[in-house]
């Protein structure tokens, strides 16, 4: 007669089996394809059976919890998710692509079960978690990249608190910002412009804002003649690799990512990457986000006459010199009006992306540094996103608004812009009025 159990009970007692007759199932890898055998046999010795559950479905769980993430497995590398987000063991969060949250019905068992699975998706990427390590940062198979804390940064009853980011390389075409209201079609020529004839420019805004999905698409438009090499910091989220009718690449791009090491001495970061670029004779370099001493070197590339693109995490305009000047003064603490100015110089061309209550992202501002004859910084907007309503509505946020084009861009950047290549008659559309579209 068939006896029935609790799943958890089970899963303990199938845990126990294994590890004391298949040990060496859970840890090759090689070997895991036999783990249902095993629990099957198991199962079928015992007659163990759990309300509910056919006798596959019940394998297929056990598998899942032993060998996978439990309740994370479906919905992790899904290709309509963003971001995956556990503030406890009984409360996780899916982030869409369009930007809505949708909170999960399912948990974990416990707070120890969450930290355990935690745990197993953290050694895959050679990461820890544990009292000594309540932090711990790493990146998945398939460009997934987690962060994870525990107790005694979370409370012990809450058991871990996770980011998971999905990233989805090359999902966002040129034509997708425009069809989604994330800027006008101008706004995006522009950008194409400066970066495919040497104008720097750097995507400022918070997490989550849509910055590099910006970079990204914009990046799509280079020239398959122009050398592109990309530096990025643990998992890949800029990918330029492109390829003709017959398979073989077309274009020429260097992509590169920083890997840390146990030992600092062997550790391989954006600081070294960029040095190394430009060795690479590069006609662009993209830092896939500033966030640390690498800052100084890319300002310093930029500054000696390479293209630069990069993405940071700040405000629009002044807001984005400011904290790149912070960063580069964690190399070197020159004064700080120097840095600055120094930032501005780098990056002349300074977009802002938002995210807005009703989770649509907009790129706000796109701005223009001017140094004057005194060394002071002048912001020019080019273009900037209006909003003339913003309303609670049946619990829903609703905000409209318009693209506007508020200056033109100044003498200096235009003849920049034509002693750099660009076709007077491509330029003149840059150069109307109102192209808010």
């Amino acid at each position: 007669m068939a006896r029935q159990i609790d799943f958890w009970t089970l899963l303990r007692m199938t845990q126990e089996y294994v590890s004391s007759h298949y040990a060496a199932v859970l840890t090759d890898k090689a070997k895991l394809s036999q783990l249902k055998a095993y629990v099957d046999k198991y199962l079928r010795d015992n007659d163990f059976k759990v309300e509910g559950m056919t006798p596959k479905e019940l394998i297929d769980k056990l598998y899942c919890e032993m060998a996978e993430y439990s309740i994370l497995t479906p919905f992790l590398g899904s290709p309509d998710l963003e971001e995956i987000n556990v503030n406890g063991w009984d409360d996780i969060a899916l982030t869409l692509l369009d930007g809505t949250i949708v909170k999960l019905k399912e948990h974990f068992h416990s707070p120890q079960h969450a930290v355990d699975i935690i745990k197993r998706l953290l050694h895959h990427s050679g990461m820890i978690i544990d009292n000594a390590t309540p932090m711990s940062q790493g990146h998945l198979p398939g460009n997934t990249r987690i962060t994870a804390l525990k107790e005694p940064i979370v409370d012990e009853e809450r058991g871990v608190a996770v980011s998971i980011r999905l990233l989805h390389p090359q999902r966002v075409t040129l034509e997708n910002l425009v069809e989604t209201g994330f800027a006008t079609q101008e706004m995006v020529d522009f950008l194409c412009m400066c970066i495919r004839y040497g104008v720097p420019f750097v995507v400022a805004g918070a997490t989550s804002s849509g910055k590099t999905t910006l970079l990204n698409a914009i990046m799509t438009s280079i020239p398959d003649n122009k050398r592109v090499f990309t530096i990025e910091s643990g998992s890949r989220e800029l990918s330029l690799v492109r390829r003709g009718e017959d398979g073989h690449i077309v274009n020429n791009a260097v992509h590169t990512l920083s890997r840390p090491s146990d030992n600092p001495a062997y550790d391989i970061t954006q600081e070294d990457l960029v040095v190394a670029s430009l060795r690479f004779n590069p006609d662009i370099v993209c830092v896939g986000e500033m966030r640390d001493v690498e800052c100084y070197s890319a300002v310093e590339a930029s500054l000696t006459g390479h293209t630069v693109v990069s993405t940071v995490h700040a405000g629009p305009g002044s807001a984005a010199h400011m904290r790149i000047a912070l960063l580069c003064q964690k190399r070197f603490p020159i004064n700080f009006q120097t840095s600055l100015m120094q930032a501005g110089q780098a990056f002349p061309i300074v977009v802002y992306s938002h995210k807005l209550e009703n989770n649509s992202r907009k790129c706000m501002d796109i701005s223009e540094c001017i140094i004057n004859a005194a060394g002071e910084r002048e912001y020019n907007c080019l273009y900037n996103y209006e909003i003339t309503k913003n309303t609670i509505e049946d619990e829903q946020f609703i905000i409209e608004g318009h693209f506007c084009k508020p200056n033109m861009m100044s003498d200096n950047l235009r003849r920049r812009l034509i002693q750099y290549g660009v076709p007077q008659n491509k330029l003149g559309r840059f150069l109307k009025g109102d192209a808010s579209e």
